[in-house]
């Protein structure tokens, strides 16, 4: 049973701490086009903006994703790109400089949004804005929600990355579009790039497609919907 489920959806998980989409383009031959996958999600754009010692400009963060994205449909596969989700601002500048920041965190966040948004309909590929998603249930809410790591959901003064919560309910978002759009059928490989809240950082399975990562979850709820439709 276990190597039939196996068989029926297949997510890997390509997310790697700290990247920026400079670091994306330099990997992509190795880490995602030499495995042939039918379907790649790329979430990047939180350390080019946010990550005081590698922020990029708008200019440089959308010239990468553009030729990341044509390098995927290249090699034939279908590609969505996805909007980070917005950050507490207070927990990231306990971190990082605030006078390097020209503009509030999720101002910056909110700008590549929009670049992810213009390459989607430029390039005629997916797109889910995640950021939205977020925005919608009033989050993050300093040191009081349960979706992005604070001291009161795990102990962490982070403010950026997801809670195993937090994952689920973005994984929760791309299957319904993956469902809605009909993007993946029995067999397929769905491969997920990215940055540290695509790796998983901090929650169990980091790095992987199992445990509380976000491609764990939609795993989980591919295999789940592939079962039932058997």
């Amino acid at each position: 049973m276990s190597v039939l489920i196996n068989v029926d959806a297949q997510v890997i998980n390509a997310g790697v701490a700290g990247n920026t989409s400079t670091d994306l383009l330099a990997r992509i031959e190795r880490d995602v086009i030499s495995l042939n996958p039918d379907l790649v999600i790329v979430m990047v754009g939180t350390n080019d903006m946010l990550n005081s010692k590698k922020m990029a400009s708008y200019k440089t963060y959308a010239s990468n994703l553009s030729e990341i994205v044509r390098k995927l449909k290249q090699n034939s596969a279908q590609v969505i790109l996805m909007a980070p989700p917005p950050v507490d601002s207070v927990f990231l500048f306990e971190r990082h400089d605030r006078k390097l920041f020209h503009e509030i965190p999720n101002v910056k966040l909110d700008s590549v949004r929009q670049i992810i948004t213009r390459i989607a309909k430029k390039e005629q590929v997916g797109y889910i804005d995640i950021y939205q998603k977020f925005l919608n249930l009033n989050l993050p809410q300093h040191n009081q929600d349960l979706f992005i790591m604070n001291p009161q959901n795990s102990g962490y003064r982070d403010g950026v990355h997801p809670t195993a919560l937090g994952y689920h309910f973005i994984a929760e978002n791309v299957f319904q579009f993956l469902q809605k759009n009909k993007l993946f059928e029995k067999g397929d490989k769905v491969l997920c790039f990215g940055d540290s809240i695509t790796f998983g950082s901090k929650v169990k399975g980091s790095g992987t497609a199992e445990g509380e990562t976000y491609p764990a979850y939609l795993q989980q709820l591919i295999e789940k919907y592939l079962n039932h439709e058997k």
